[in-house]
């Protein structure tokens, strides 16, 4: 196993533990699928991935990547999508607690998630132009804009945490990285299920949808959500002046 798994509550974690720069591998992967599964059924309400030692991730062994052949590449590229998608998928939030090196497939991982916290120390590259390929053209434009991810993925650079926050990529840096992402786990957690899994789905569906098909979706959802328990619920606890009990229904 190369993932340290635990649950506390509505929140799970899930650990890299790879050492010395927590690499994907075949393993590592499974295991991250496995959880997140395992995740999805317990209907969890917020996870939490990070790293233990000096790096979240640095991304994939070069080792193993130089030994593909022509007919491994495409379930190679699909075994990380496989862990990006179940992850971007995942119905509650994902936060990624960076603590080190987050390079190449690990800034991807990083990028998968909903949210992303920042150690002092944590480090965020898209190295692709070094390596002669190609990474995170997909998701890093759609969270930092195109003129940051060019800049970014042109010059294959490394950002401090400061300047990732600067650049929107993480929205905040932490001296206690997990403990912050706990806090924001344990703040989604409170939360109505549904509504974070419908503004989640939202939320992308209408970035890729003209102005009105977007607004006619968004009110189909508000709709939709306006008649379920944990709406009527939070309406009654207003009044009460209690806080809300939600389950997801």
């Amino acid at each position: 196993m190369r993932v340290d798994v635990a649950v506390d509550g509505a929140v799970g974690t899930l650990t890299l533990d790879a050492p010395p720069l927590n690499l994907l591998s075949d393993d590592l992967r499974r295991a991250l699928l496995d959880a997140l599964s395992d995740f999805r059924a317990r209907r969890l309400r917020a996870v939490i991935v990070t790293g233990r030692g000096r790096a979240f991730c640095a991304g994939a062994d070069l080792r193993d990547e130089a030994k593909l052949t022509a007919e491994q590449v495409q379930a190679f590229l699909d075994a990380d999508e496989a862990v990006f998608t179940a992850l971007a998928e995942f119905p509650g939030a994902t936060i990624a607690a960076v603590n080190g090196y987050a390079y190449g497939g690990g800034f991807e991982l990083a990028l998968a998630c909903d949210i992303r916290v920042a150690a002092r120390a944590a480090r965020f590259a898209g190295v692709g132009v070094k390596l002669g390929l190609t990474v995170s053209t997909a998701r890093l434009p759609r969270l930092v804009g195109e003129g940051a991810a060019l800049d970014l993925l042109l010059t294959g650079r490394t950002v401090d945490a400061d300047e990732a926050q600067g650049l929107g990529l993480v929205s905040a840096v932490a001296d206690d990285v997990e403990a912050e992402a706990r806090r924001c786990a344990d703040v989604v957690a409170s939360r109505a299920p549904l509504s974070v899994q419908a503004n989640k789905v939202g939320l992308r569906h209408c970035a890729r949808l003209p102005l009105a098909e977007a607004v006619t979706y968004e009110r189909g959802e508000w709709a939709r959500l306006q008649r379920t328990r944990d709406h009527r619920e939070a309406v009654s606890a207003f009044f009460a002046k209690r806080p809300p009990e939600f389950r997801g229904e």
